[in-house]
Formats: C-alpha cells, structure tokens, sequence
C-alpha cells in the first residue's frame, strides 16, 4: 500500500514495530503460527477495499499460471502476494517501502511456507532496484492514491515488464471536485492524499505506454467483486485489519461516506505493455 516515503501521522506506517503483534494475536485467536495458511489470513493481510474478494477478481482478469513473475508494487504485509503464490503458483517480489511492514510480510510467508515463492524487499516504487524487463505482471492495489508521482511510478513499472507484459491494478480515484471527508485509511488529510480522476489516471497510463485491456469503475468495479466474494471463505477469528489501522471504524466510515456521496470511486483494470 505505500509506495516511497512514510508520510507523518499514519501510526500503521511510523508505529511501533508490529510482528510481534501480528504474531501474538493470530495465536490468541488459536491459530498455529508455524503453519499458517494464506486463508487465515485475508481478513488482516488485504490492506486496500472489499478485501480478499477484490484480490480474487483482480486475479481472475490477469492471466495468471504457475510460475509467472510478479511484481507487486506496494505490497503492504503481503496478503495479495501470498495469495497468487499460494493459489496460481506465481513467482512474486512483494516490494513496499515501509520497512515494519516488510518485515510482517517476511515472517507471514515464512509462516505460511512461502518463503520461496515470495521475496520481500522494503524500496521506492518510483525508483526500483531492478532490471529491465524482468517481470511478465505488475500488480498494484491502493497505491496511486499514495503516491505523488504517478508518472515516475508507471515509467518504472513499465521498464521492468517484459514485451507484452501486463499490469493489473485495483484503486482508488476521485469522482467529483469535492473535496474528501477525513480520515481515510491512506491519509489524515489532503497533504497526504494524491487522489487522480479515472480520466487523468488513462492519461498518464497511456503517456507511460500501456494499452488498455478491460477497464472497470464505479458499479462495474463493485459488481466484479461481488461476483467474486462467494469464493472468499469466512473469517473463523477476528484478527483484522483494526490490528494494523489506527481508528479503523473512523477511516473505513470516511471511505464510505466518500463513496456513497460521490467524491471517490474504485477501479481495476488490465493493461497491456506492447
């Protein structure tokens, strides 16, 4: 979820170290955290909206098979990642650069015997320590809205894809000229949201060089994901994302009244890098 520098007064960015925590709550909840599996999971580790079900229908458009190289750009604690390496066997580096949650992330897929599959490593989307053309997907959710440079940020994405490589992303923009009521989960207040209108975001995708491959907003976006939440098992604990977020229910009511009164929307799409 965040893409290059912590930004103040998010407590889930610059709080207290967290595995520990993670960890001792999972096993408060009788979970064996040795052997975790990516289902226990979902309702903590999908930091970004209608959770693990927009993962799945994320997935279910990208084109996805064993062995395909990911990466996952603001990766958060790992939730997505784990997912398309535990479900499709994709080979995924699970990059963000908040540092306390790399190292959830590193402890999670140890736990849930996917270290192999996932590499973790804690650097700046805009500036990625990669090579050219190294991965056949990139994959973003809740991130431009983090992110104040959306074109150094797709530049870099592009670069790494291969010739016809894809990327999928899942985010959120911003519908009307109203501003947003806070807090929200990425933000306490406009100096750290850098929210971009559908039409704005298909100008810079398009300037970065992607072909667009399905494009989905607003209700088709929603309709997506319901169609993809009867594949989500129900959460048998109550470790969540109120774990990770200061003021949960005071940011997930923010994103909601933005929503219902127009100011944001979410979108998936595909894209193509011909």
């Amino acid at each position: 979820m965040s893409a290059s520098v912590n930004l103040p007064g998010r407590d889930y960015y610059d709080g207290p170290e967290l595995a520990d925590r993670v960890f001792a709550e999972l096993a408060g909840a009788g979970l064996d955290t040795t052997a975790l599996d990516v289902d226990d999971l979902a309702a903590l580790d999908e930091f970004h909206a209608l959770g693990r079900a927009a993962t799945v229908a994320l997935a279910e458009r990208s084109g996805l098979h064993a062995g395909i190289r990911v990466l996952d750009a603001g990766a958060g604690i790992g939730g997505p990642a784990r997912f398309l390496a535990s479900r499709y066997g994709a080979e995924v580096l699970a990059l963000d650069a908040t540092e306390r949650f790399c190292r959830v992330n590193e402890r999670l897929c140890a736990a849930t015997g996917l270290s192999t599959r996932v590499r973790v490593l804690c650097a700046d989307a805009t500036r990625l320590p990669c090579d050219c053309a190294g991965f056949d997907l990139a994959w973003t959710q809740a991130l431009i809205q983090s992110v104040p440079d959306k074109a150094a940020l797709l530049k870099e994405l592009r670069r790494v894809l291969i010739p016809g490589g894809r990327l999928s992303m899942y985010e959120v923009l911003r519908s009307s000229e109203e501003p947003l009521h806070y807090p929200v989960p990425w933000a306490d207040g406009p100096e750290q949201s850098f929210l971009v209108s559908a039409g704005e975001l298909r100008e810079e995708l398009d300037r970065a060089g992607f072909a667009v491959l399905e494009w989905l907003t607003g209700a088709e976006a929603a309709a997506a994901v319901g169609a993809a939440a009867s594949s989500v098992p129900a959460p048998e604990h109550d470790v969540d994302l109120s774990l990770l977020m200061p003021d949960y229910e005071a940011r997930m009511s923010g994103v909601a009244r933005n929503v219902a009164e127009g100011r944001i929307e979410l979108a998936m799409a595909v894209l193509e890098a011909p």
